[in-house]
């Protein structure tokens, strides 16, 4: 009898760890919880294929400076020709979708001081910059 006790308290305490958890990073949502958004997109809602590429603050404008911490990168690839692939901070960053899939995701991030870039690696013309402080 103790022993099932005692197995019940470890799933408790399991449990409870998780929720705690989930509830930090809101994994319903896939976002951390309390943390900016930025919108990455690949193309426009009108034109996926178009050569555009962007990443907007919580305002709709363009990112060039960032104060460092966790972020919420919302992506809309859309495309089956464009990928968004986000680097920087010395190695912090390296996050892509893939070039042929269409898809709407999160990446929950940790920016650090340094340069960042996304760009398209299919076209490298297709890219912007900015700096975390």
């Amino acid at each position: 009898m103790r022993r099932s006790a005692a197995g019940v308290l470890a799933v408790l305490l399991l449990a409870g760890a998780c929720s705690s958890q989930a509830e930090e990073n809101n994994s319903a949502s896939g976002q951390a919880a309390g943390a900016p958004t930025l919108q990455g997109m690949v193309g426009t809602e009108k034109s996926p294929n178009d050569f555009t590429i962007s990443l907007l603050d919580q305002d709709g404008k363009p990112v060039t400076e960032l104060p460092a911490g966790k972020y919420n990168i919302e992506v809309t690839d859309q495309t089956d020709i464009h990928d968004f692939h986000l680097t920087g901070g010395n190695g912090a960053v390296d996050e892509k979708t893939g070039v042929v899939e269409k898809v709407k995701t999160t990446w929950v991030v940790t920016l650090k001081p340094g340069e960042y870039r996304y760009m398209c690696d299919p076209h490298p013309s297709m890219h912007g910059e900015f700096t975390v402080s």
